[in-house]
């Protein structure tokens, strides 16, 4: 007998039954992607027809649906010959032994228990699929070896075969009278228990272990064995060296002519490696690979149990918040490496300072959580908090290196006004946020008036996502003037919100939160498109030459799969427009980053013709290198130095410099903010190129620049 070999998940057949499978989605998307034929079912009715059918390889069976549930569903299944041996998998979000007891007596293999992993789904089935592929090949076998035994009329020549089957399979084999006492056993029996057959010959073999024989499997097994003549299951047993292994064995009884019971014959392998291959699978879904702590998916189970076991309990709990105070110092200083030997102590530091009913885990990157359970009062958790604080921030010994590090913590308690672990957690981490805004290596406790700023946060996001979908923003152009001439050359695009019940709003109401959400990517495709459709319009009817300028946000730069460049481009394309009419604005921040596909997809933007502009320069690095690697037309002069030139002698200073500098270099100079006559003479004066500001107008609605452009030169 050859030994068993892994089954091929192409040919595999999985059936899943749940009344919602769109739940079940991306489970069927994955198990689809890696060969596996999957079927659905949506209720108990259904999934008897399709197995009977289409005789699935394995059936992952839902528990609570309506009507007929998992395990009705799953009793008429095994009534069923034709798909008796068809495991099946409940999946569910019942997590009581009763209910798991329920589900193995009506004839389930194994649980997987609501929400899952995709890799423990993928192990299980896996597992299952290969114990059944072994079972029906031990059960294979063992026809062959019984045929061979009953049918004495061709005793000689079925010897020859059991006897090739006997010494060449993988699978331990073992011969047992009615009293269990042993008859025969294969080499591979000895290979792998270590016993030989004078250890055993004529007592008991060992296969099954004290601990089994009186325990609840065993007698089921004998009840098996008398009603159906045949039982298979899992089970530890010790090897005569006394090592322990896992095994799955198959028993079947031996009878003769007339039904009677002549003894057993026992097929096993030994499967101790697939089950710390299961472990392995298990640690890496649970716990993080670098600290050893457990990961976010493991801290929320315990999280959801503590909070469950709360309102049982006489104690308080809390949740820490720990996040390391510019840890990306250390990444960039000392490198990764380094960076990870840090956090690596920086588990080992926080586990110390636990009790054994605490709780410390890593969320990912430098965030990590501490449950800590049975607090009576305040007091314990600062002391715990400042302790945390004072143990961070001691040396650590980094190879060669030192660093020094601090930690600021949120703090939350539950309490019953908290519906859930992820508000417990959202808690900690605005309570975190504030205290890195009060300069770190601090702890700051959870508040109402945070909880309001977080419904207010969380209200205004939802806003958003319904503006942006029913088209609630609106561009108003603030005119860009030639500072020699007073004409108007170019202007400048900035989003409004028309809101529905507070009116016109400025960025500074919504542009932070749509940066920190990602709405910004959206919303920025429909400023760029909305902002070139009007400057089509204005290229038109004005000859000379007009140019809008258009924000650009860093996260649509640096979001890894944009490709909006390529999508802009042809948009300027579709609509007729030359690249030459638009301008980009972009951040001081975003020329330092060391970013290669940023630069990639200015430099496109460039081929293309259209022109970039440095936003407030001088409020941020002002670095001249990278100025002329990335090939810059306009720098802006911030508002701050322009507001005081009629009285800072530094400011004026400052804003001179750059525009010598600027013009040394090629560069044309746009001041922002001029709202005096007397700011208006000294830029013209330093040979400023351009500016804007509420000297000239403030920005307004299309049709209200409409008016501006016509008159062409703004007088003041």
């Amino acid at each position: 007998m050859m030994p068993i070999v892994e089954i091929a998940l192409q040919n595999q057949t999985i059936l899943i039954v749940d009344d919602t499978p769109a739940n079940l989605r991306v489970l069927v998307d994955y198990l689809e992607e890696i060969g596996f034929n999957v079927l659905t079912a949506q209720d108990g009715d259904e999934a008897l027809k399709r197995a009977q059918y289409m005789r699935p390889d394995l059936i992952l069976l839902d528990v609570m649906m309506p009507g007929m549930d998992g395990f009705e569903t799953c009793r008429r299944m095994k009534a069923i010959d034709d798909i008796a041996d068809i495991p099946v998998i409940f999946m569910t979000a019942l997590t009581n032994t009763k209910s798991k007891i329920q589900g193995f007596d009506v004839g389930g293999v194994d649980y997987i228990t609501k929400p899952f992993q995709i890799e423990e789904v993928f192990a299980r089935i896996h597992t299952q699929l290969r114990v059944r592929a072994i079972q029906q090949k031990l059960s294979a076998q063992n026809t062959v070896l019984q045929e061979i035994i009953t049918q004495r009329e061709r005793l000689s020549g079925a010897m020859r075969v059991a006897s090739l089957v006997h010494q060449n399979s993988g699978e331990g084999m073992l011969l047992s009278d009615t009293a269990y006492r042993t008859l025969a056993i294969n080499p591979a029996f000895t290979k792998i228990t270590g016993y030989s057959f004078d250890d055993i010959e004529g007592k008991a073999s060992g296969l099954l272990n004290k601990v089994f024989r009186e325990g609840p499997q065993y007698a089921r097994m004998l009840e098996s064995l008398k009603i159906g003549g045949s039982w298979a299951g899992e089970l530890w047993a010790e090897r005569k060296s006394g090592e322990t292994y896992a095994k799955w064995m198959v028993v079947n009884t031996l009878k003769n002519e007339t039904g009677t019971l002549q003894g057993y014959v026992t097929l096993f392998s030994d499967i101790t490696d697939k089950k710390k291959s299961e472990e392995v699978i298990w640690r890496q879904a649970n716990f993080d690979e670098l600290t050893g702590l457990p990961n976010r998916h493991m801290f929320n189970a315990y999280l959801q149990r503590e909070i469950k076991n709360h309102d049982r309990a006489v104690h308080s709990m809390a949740l820490l918040f720990i996040d390391l105070d510019n840890f990306k110092e250390i990444n960039d200083t000392l490198g990764h490496a380094a960076g990870d030997l840090l956090l690596k102590e920086t588990g080992c530091r926080l586990s110390a300072l636990t009790r054994s009913s605490d709780i410390v885990a890593r969320l990912g990157g430098d965030e990590f959580v501490m449950i800590l359970t049975q607090i009576g009062k305040i007091n314990p958790i600062e002391q715990i908090s400042q302790e945390i604080i004072d143990q961070l921030t001691q040396p650590y010994m980094l190879g060669v290196d030192i660093a020094y590090i601090s930690a600021s913590i949120g703090i939350s308690f539950y309490s019953e006004d908290i519906k859930d672990a992820t508000q417990l957690l959202n808690n900690a981490d605005q309570a975190m946020y504030i205290a890195k805004k009060n300069g770190g290596s601090c702890f700051n406790y959870f508040t109402p008036a945070l909880q309001e700023a977080a419904l207010q946060r969380r209200s205004l996001i939802k806003e958003l996502r319904s503006a942006i979908q029913t088209n609630q923003f609106v561009l108003h152009f603030q005119p860009i003037v030639e500072m020699v001439s007073g004409r108007i050359h170019k202007a400048e695009a900035l989003v409004r919100w028309n809101h529905p019940e507070r009116g016109i709003l400025g960025p500074v109401e919504f542009i932070p939160v749509t940066e920190e959400t990602g709405l910004i990517i959206e919303l920025g495709e429909w400023i760029f498109k909305e902002a070139v459709r009007w400057t089509k319009c204005w290229t038109e009817r004005r000859s000379g030459e007009f140019q809008v300028s258009i924000n650009i946000s860093p996260l649509q730069l640096k979001k890894e799969d944009h490709q909006k460049g390529n999508e802009w481009l042809a948009h300027l394309d579709e609509i007729g427009l030359s690249g030459t009419r638009v301008v980009l604005e972009i951040t001081e921040g975003l020329l330092m980053g060391e970013n290669a596909k940023i630069a990639d997809k200015l430099r496109r933007y460039r081929a293309a013709g259209i022109q970039m502009a440095v936003d407030d320069f001088g409020t941020g690095y002002s670095s001249l290198s990278y100025l002329k690697k990335l090939d810059i037309d306009y720098l802006k002069i911030d508002k701050s130095f322009v507001s005081n030139l009629a009285t800072d002698t530094n400011d004026r200073a400052i804003s001179t410099a750059i525009i010598v500098m600027a013009h040394k270099v090629g560069l044309k100079v746009i001041a922002e903010g001029v709202e005096t006559v007397e700011q208006r003479d000294f830029l013209i004066a330093a040979g400023c190129d351009y500016c804007q500001g509420y000297l000239y107008s403030r920005p307004v609605p299309p049709e209200q620049f409409e008016r501006l452009l016509d008159q062409d030169v703004v007088n003041v």
